[in-house]
């Protein structure tokens, strides 16, 4: 028995290992192992105040603070049965959007690119094709600013609460905002055809893919669980009923199962579910690279993230406008605590990301769930692993684990969000 291992999976978010067990050439196991400790949020939450909640869980993740915030807040409304504004819902898609930009301009170029161009990291890149690393940082620069404009700040939002915003931005900062969005759909663009341009592993997944839909909307706020290959359409209230979270010896994060089998999450399951609320532009730029739908190889996650980058940038440049040039008030709505059980759920950049929250009748927490996309993904990662795994076996040691890492990377894992 050979046992081949990579401590501290390189260009990822937080902490994990690869083992592969290989006797006479037969893989006999492969896993992720997730070294980081358990953070216990879903414990932290119990005993705080419906304005605490999305302070505390908006910690889980500094990458997608946005989301977990929005999701519990999504999750008290529908415990307290909280109606909201068309502006704020406006608002909030704009401050999600935020850590689109972020999250998808950094890990592509900065985290996935390097194994496509035969780079240990972005630091040569950065010396050989500088345009290309700039690019990468003013998507993620304008990420961060739209995150401050929006929730108070790059991190953590302050002005994100329970029924709508604590302060709006400008009509004059949102025409600013607009203009600039609608320039980086530019370098947008060009990320998918760089993307496209790769050569990219040939591998199809056997697994499920699941996101939010919504008839008339890209749906990353708010929608119904759908599922790719059996199109079925489920509440966001019926995941805990729908997802098994399984303990798992060689891993510090539970894997997720829907009916008893691993699924993906994510930029890829997305495009696949909600192609034909892509806005134009995505859709044309996509198909210039040969991407539509159904698309089964989760190396493909890495150009759906940049078709994403494409329409969330001029969706993010209209939502602006519409802003600027609309009446009406995102301030918080009145509203009573009660007792009663709550969900939310958004599409962080990774995936879906689902939120539960029991109250009392006095608005303090009870009990809280929390089911991050990585956690989704990683009995589905681990399937593809053991399947891709046997086709690459021939090659030298070194080609061996770079092409699993790189699978790895393709989902876009974050580890630190696993083990909330």
């Amino acid at each position: 028995m050979t046992t081949l291992s990579v401590n501290h999976v390189a260009r990822i978010e937080g902490h994990g290992d690869i083992t592969v067990d290989v006797d006479e050439g037969v893989i006999k196991r492969i896993t992720m192992d997730i070294v980081e400790p358990a953070r216990i949020f879903e414990s932290m939450v119990v005993g705080r105040t419906f304005e605490e909640a999305p302070l505390i869980t908006s910690r889980i993740c500094g990458i997608c603070s946005a989301n977990h915030a929005v999701t519990s807040i999504l999750a008290t409304e529908n415990a307290f049965g909280v109606e909201v504004s068309q502006r704020t819902k406006k608002l909030r898609e704009l401050l999600v959007y935020g850590s689109y930009l972020q999250n998808h301009g950094t890990h592509l170029y900065i985290l996935a690119a390097p194994d496509y161009v035969g780079l240990p990291s972005v630091f040569p890149l950065a010396e050989t094709a500088p345009e290309i690393v700039k690019r990468a940082l003013a998507l993620k620069r304008l990420g961060n600013e739209l995150c401050t404009l929006v929730g108070g700040r790059t991190v953590h939002p302050t002005t994100a609460v329970v029924g709508g915003f604590t302060s709006e931005p400008t009509r004059t900062e949102l025409l600013t905002f607009g203009k600039r969005l609608e320039e980086a759909v530019r370098d947008a663009a060009a990320t998918v055809e760089l993307f496209g341009s790769f050569d990219i592993p040939r591998y199809e997944t056997k697994n499920d893919m699941l996101s939010l839909v919504a008839a008339d909307n890209y749906a990353i706020v708010e929608g119904e669980i759908h599922s790719l290959a059996h199109k079925w359409n489920r509440p966001v209230s019926d995941y805990r009923g729908l997802m098994q979270e399984e303990v798992v010896a060689h891993s510090n994060s539970k894997h997720v199962m829907v009916d008893g089998k691993p699924f993906m999450v994510g930029a890829i399951a997305r495009v696949n579910n909600s192609w034909d609320q892509l806005l134009p532009s995505a859709r044309v730029v996509a198909s210039k690279v040969g991407m539509r739908p159904v698309m089964k190889n989760p190396f493909y996650n890495n150009i759906c993230q940049a078709i994403e980058l494409v329409d969330a940038a001029e969706r993010c440049a209209m939502l602006c406008y519409e802003l600027a040039d609309s009446d009406g008030s995102a301030a918080p709505v009145e509203f009573k605590p009660r007792e009663a059980v709550g969900y939310g759920a958004t599409e962080a950049p990774r995936g879906t990301l689902y939120h539960t929250l029991e109250y009392d009748k006095n608005g303090i927490v009870t009990a809280g769930d929390v089911i991050t996309p990585t956690a989704q993904n990683l009995a589905g990662l681990e399937a593809d692993m053991r399947a891709f795994a046997p086709s690459i076996l021939k090659l030298e040691h070194d080609e061996f684990i770079l092409k699993i890492e790189q699978l790895v990377r393709a989902y876009d894992p974050c580890l630190s969000c696993a083990v909330h």
